[in-house]
């Protein structure tokens, strides 16, 4: 494999940039923000040459070093290399850098700006750690980190009671699903005696090709075949308790709209390309654990949490506000395609979403900056002739988001409805198409009044 070192380059130059901002550059706010940005983008580029090296299906799709290894237990640090990381990775490098850019001019009156950049930095390494971890337990530092960090930058105007109130509402919030993500994770261990995404892969393998079902499972569970099936709902259902929480599902969907305290990039960061589509991105990496009764659990709570925040957004006032509750509907939608059976949907409409939703939040922030600050929508108006740009760039994220041909919502929302076509199930069909018209009318209702 070409460039083998490129990867771990993408991983560390975040955490690199974040140590330097905080040990040597707070004072020196051009560098801080050279440092950070410099990081992001040069692994945006570094993943462009490494993805046009060695294409979507890298010939060794793993990089391992032991990390750890006690008794029967054996923990890499290492670095899944396939299509679904290697998407991801631009999603989370490319918009992330532009994010970074755009918060330069956005930041640039405040006092604590090198801070915000060496935060920003600490995130985005957490968020890549995510994507590229090829075992649990790897996935849950740096898991942990995302929450760590997300609670830095939500509270990142602490002096603000609402903003830290706001921050210790996610942390905690997200701390209940990850207890559930950490019981699946040590009942993983216990049952398959693995926790490397591979090697679980190719037992579970192993089992459906089993000759004798009966002799395998008596082998390896002495509870039996049945006993397996049960014990593997379970799990399923205990890991997802992991993206209810970091993917804002009902009902821990609660911490999410409040984490709009934070600066505009942050809720753009955060709430657009990457912490809240770790969830999904974890569901689809872990696909292969959860059996049909479990991606039912899955598929229906997503649906619901499409519905609620859709119907929640029809009556807010706050112009973050309503796009956060849009961002909890579209991630309602990408859990609704894992259910369904449809990772190749759930990923399409998470990568459409990154973009589209980051350029909204990113326009918001444009007309909340003009305005002083002033975020309800009833005190604003008529601005398409103060702001040309800013009406031209809402347009096209708003178009994207009701899933307007040609733009890209058009292609991810329709992937998700056929799979629930295809699958037969008709009242999420249903729910979706429901979804679909009520996005449509609030965010077309915020841009009219704004």
């Amino acid at each position: 494999m070409k460039y083998e070192i490129l990867p771990w380059l993408v991983l560390f130059l975040p955490l690199v940039a974040a140590g330097f901002i905080t040990l040597f550059t707070l004072r020196y706010r051009t560098v801080s923000a050279l440092l950070s940005i410099g990081a992001i983008v040069t692994g945006f580029v570094l993943s462009i040459i490494f993805i046009n090296a060695n294409g979507w299906h890298p010939a060794v799709s793993e990089l391992a070093t032991t990390w750890l290894s006690v008794g029967g237990l054996h923990i890499d640090w290492g670095l899944k290399l396939d299509a679904l990381s290697l998407m991801m990775l631009l999603v989370v490098t490319g918009v992330g850098g532009a994010i970074h850019i755009y918060s330069v001019g956005y930041m640039h009156e405040d006092d604590g700006f090198s801070r915000f950049f060496a935060k920003l930095s600490l995130f985005t390494f957490s968020m890549l750690g995510i994507v590229l971890s090829n075992n649990f337990i790897e996935l849950f530092i740096c898991w942990e980190l995302v929450g760590v960090s997300s609670y830095l930058l939500i509270g990142f105007w602490f002096e603000r009671p609402s903003a830290g109130d706001a921050a210790k509402k996610a942390f905690i919030t997200n701390r209940l699903g990850d207890f559930g993500f950490l019981l699946g994770i040590l009942a993983i261990w216990t049952l398959l005696g693995s926790l490397n995404f591979s090697a679980l892969h190719d037992r579970i393998i192993d089992h459906k090709n089993s000759t004798n079902t009966l002799t395998f499972f008596l082998t390896h569970f002495p509870l039996g075949d049945l006993s397996f099936d049960m014990t593997m709902t379970i799990i399923g259902l205990l890991l997802f308790c992991g993206a209810v929480g970091k993917s804002a599902q009902f009902p821990l969907h609660v911490w999410l709209p409040d984490a709009m305290e934070g600066p505009t990039p942050v809720s753009a960061l955060i709430h657009a390309a990457t912490m809240v589509a770790a969830g999904v991105y974890m569901l689809c990496r872990i696909f292969f654990l959860l059996n049909p009764a479990a991606l039912h659990v899955v598929a229906y709570i997503g649906g619901f949490t499409a519905l609620l925040a859709a119907l929640i957004a029809v009556q807010q006032d706050d112009i973050k506000r309503i796009i956060a509750y849009s961002t909890l509907s579209q991630l309602g939608y990408m859990v609704m395609a894992v259910g369904l059976s449809g990772p190749t949907a759930a990923m399409f409409h998470l990568t459409t979403h990154a973009f589209f939703k980051a350029l909204l939040f990113l326009s918001a922030g444009s007309v909340i900056i003009a305005l002083h600050h002033e975020q309800n929508i009833w005190k604003m108006g008529d601005l398409r002739k103060k702001m040309p740009a800013t009406f031209w760039t809402f347009l096209v994220g708003a178009l994207a988001l009701s899933g307007v041909w040609p733009f890209s919502g058009f292609f991810s929302k329709d992937s998700i409805l056929a799979q629930a076509l295809a699958q037969h199930n008709y009242i999420l069909f249903a729910d979706g198409a429901l979804v679909a018209g009520l996005t449509t009318f609030y965010i077309f209702r915020l841009f009219f009044v704004v």
